[in-house]
């Protein structure tokens, strides 16, 4: 029987995994070690599975190194494991890139591993997901995760990303501590298709209202009100983020006025006693920046000076990101009509300048 080693682009690995919590890392090499994980082999358990590949691996551990003869000895012992269920497979293996840790990864996303799966044909889809204890205010949003899994390639890697998204979609209704966990059944074949029963166990906990909300604009906006922006009001059903759209404007403003580091808090601070939430928008600015150097790249010398007067920025000036994002919009119909541009900037942390790149192409 046929085995597959696969090496995948990053992209892949991060859409597979859900690889994305920043993670600090100089980047794993070749001879690094990862965790495994499978797929889709649903007719054992994740426990069951590893105690029968170490069974018939002695030698076996929890983790192995990409190209490993380990890596070997797995897909081959599940491949016989697969013929002595009576289904002839073939089975592949996914490694993360050799650069997976200096990526930026989702918290919630389980750590990179050597994915193992059972290559189509045969296929195994998802036959339906189920849903247990899901409080009435949510059934709609949950119901429609549900509607989109039903027929899906069945991966239980994936696993953790619907469950975040049935928390999103309960947090959304006021279930601001809910959870669910996805369990896979057992399969039912049909024709050369395997399709398998999923069962989300929803653990939805108290609806929370508001009890206070509130906004501080931080140092350029000192003392403002912010309240018609707010999206709720004390005694509102709670939802994850009541401050409407007033992230993004504030984002807009600080990077106008030089700082294009801001951040923002504002996740609610949870009574679960009373089942009661508060909120506390807050400003974290960062350091103001100027603009260091601008270079120009595929426009003349009498172009170049255009370009600067259509930014409307030169060396020394508070750094307007939002101008420099903005710009493409102003070539049109301007004495640069016909071209695009895309921009680089690079922050110097200890100077707080910005040096620019601008990138001018023809459309």
């Amino acid at each position: 029987m046929k085995q597959v080693r696969m090496f995948v682009p990053l992209a892949f690995v991060v859409c597979l995994l859900s690889a994305h919590a920043q993670v600090q890392s100089t980047g794993a090499t070749h001879n690094d070690k990862f965790g495994y994980s499978f797929s889709n082999f649903v007719w054992w358990s994740d426990r069951e599975l590893r105690a029968e590949l170490k069974k018939r691996i002695p030698s076996l551990g929890d983790e192995f190194a990409r190209g490993s003869t380990q890596e070997e000895a797995v897909r081959t012992a599940l491949t016989k494991l697969l013929r002595d269920k009576g289904v002839e497979a073939h089975v592949q293996s996914l490694e993360p890139s050799a650069d997976v840790w200096s990526q930026k990864r989702i918290p919630e996303a389980p750590q990179p591993s050597i994915v193992f799966s059972i290559a189509t044909p045969p296929d195994i889809k998802v036959d339906k997901l189920v849903l247990f204890n899901a409080p009435a205010a949510s059934v709609e949003g949950l119901q429609e995760i549900a509607a989109r899994m039903q027929g899906r390639q069945y991966a239980s890697t994936s696993f953790w990303s619907v469950e975040m998204q049935m928390r999103d979609a309960m947090a959304r209704t006021g279930y601001l501590s809910a959870a669910a966990v996805l369990n896979g059944g057992l399969p039912r074949k049909e024709g050369d298709q395997y399709w398998v029963p999923i069962n989300a166990e929803i653990t939805a906990g108290s609806q929370y209202h508001v009890s206070t909300i509130k906004a501080d604009g931080g140092p350029l906006l000192k003392g403002r009100d912010l309240s018609p922006y707010f999206s709720l009001k004390p005694g509102d059903v709670a939802t994850p983020n009541p401050f409407g759209s007033l992230t993004g404007q504030l984002r807009s403003y600080y990077w106008h006025f030089g700082y294009p580091d801001v951040e923002f808090s504002g996740s609610p601070t949870l009574d679960r006693d009373g089942a009661l939430a508060s909120y506390e928008f807050k400003v974290i600015p960062g350091e103001l920046y100027h603009l260091g150097s601008v270079k120009i790249e595929n426009l003349s010398a009498e172009q170049q000076v255009k370009a600067l007067t259509l930014l409307g920025l030169k060396q020394g000036d508070i750094y307007d990101a939002l101008a420099v994002t903005m710009f493409s919009r102003k070539l049109d119909g301007s004495p640069l009509d016909g071209y695009d541009v895309s921009y680089s900037p690079k922050e110097d942390k200890e100077k707080h300048v910005v040096d620019l790149t601008l990138h001018f192409y023809k459309k």
